[in-house]
């Protein structure tokens, strides 16, 4: 490494550069500084998921970062099972009431 002595071309350059290198970071792309992992179920399934195993659950929308929709269901163990959309089936439509009613109750 080369080092210049002081002189006015130094002192000048320094703050300069300083103030680049800070407005680049701040100014930077902000997702990679965010915890922009995002949790998706890639394939669902058809099969029927028993209404006694199921504590919640979520949809799953391409807008939220996910290739597919989807409906989560999350299990009392905290297992996510990922089901079509609620339309796709009758089934998935009752879990969800079934469970909309119960947090309703206990609120």
């Amino acid at each position: 490494m080369l080092i210049l002595p002081p002189n006015s071309k130094t002192r000048m350059h320094t703050p300069a550069l300083t103030l680049m290198v800070l407005t680049a970071v701040l100014w930077g792309d902000t997702e990679a500084f965010s915890d922009a992992a995002v949790d998706c179920c890639l394939t669902t399934k058809d099969t029927r998921i028993p209404v006694q195993i199921v504590a919640s659950y979520v949809h799953q929308t391409t807008d939220s970062g996910c290739p597919i929709p989807a409906t989560v269901f999350i299990t009392k163990k905290h297992k996510k099972l990922c089901a079509p959309p609620e339309e796709k089936h009758s089934w998935i439509s009752k879990i969800i009431s079934l469970l909309d009613k119960k947090r309703k109750s206990h609120q």
